[in-house]
């Protein structure tokens, strides 16, 4: 899972520990989500149809992460970090 070779940045790294974010997770998202043009940035997300097609193939990650993989939006620059979000409400993802 952790062939990614992400890069974070210290914004990302703040965030995430204040946020309650783990490093995996994102990976995971990054990995595993869909995303959206934003800018010259992506942002990743994972839905509730997505995460329900990984259930299987990674039971034991998602029984400790399920909700946060559903609730937690990570913003990516080419191989960067940016910074990772909780998603509240409906998430306009434009």
């Amino acid at each position: 899972m952790h062939n990614l070779n992400l890069k974070y940045t210290k914004h990302c790294n703040l965030r995430c520990q204040q946020r309650g974010i783990s490093i995996d997770v994102i990976d995971f998202i990054v990995e595993h989500g869909k995303f959206k043009n934003s800018h010259r940035d992506k942002k990743y997300y994972i839905n509730k149809k997505i995460l329900n097609k990984l259930k299987h193939k990674h039971r034991t990650f998602l029984k400790k992460f399920e909700k946060q993989v559903l609730k937690t939006g990570v913003i990516l620059n080419k191989d960067t970090v940016i910074t990772a979000f909780k998603i509240q409400g409906n998430f306009i993802w434009n």
